[in-house]
């Protein structure tokens, strides 16, 4: 079950993971993706950046938190 729903804003690491030096970067939740396969085992959310407003699936595990 995800975590995290749509319209929360995250801390992410867009690639990499959770532990990688990729910067951080922030953004708000638009869309949770839990079809079947490898999405529900971990959910992915297409995240909408704060500063590109460019959207991206990323994993749950990648997300750092709520802002």
């Amino acid at each position: 079950m995800p975590q995290y729903t749509v319209g929360q804003s995250v801390r992410y690491k867009p690639v990499g993971g959770p532990n990688s030096k990729t910067p951080e970067s922030k953004g708000t939740v638009r869309d949770i993706i839990t079809s079947p396969g490898e999405a529900a085992q971990e959910p992915r959310y297409q995240v909408e950046n704060a500063n590109t407003g460019k959207r991206a699936s990323i994993k749950e595990s990648n997300i750092l938190g709520l802002i």
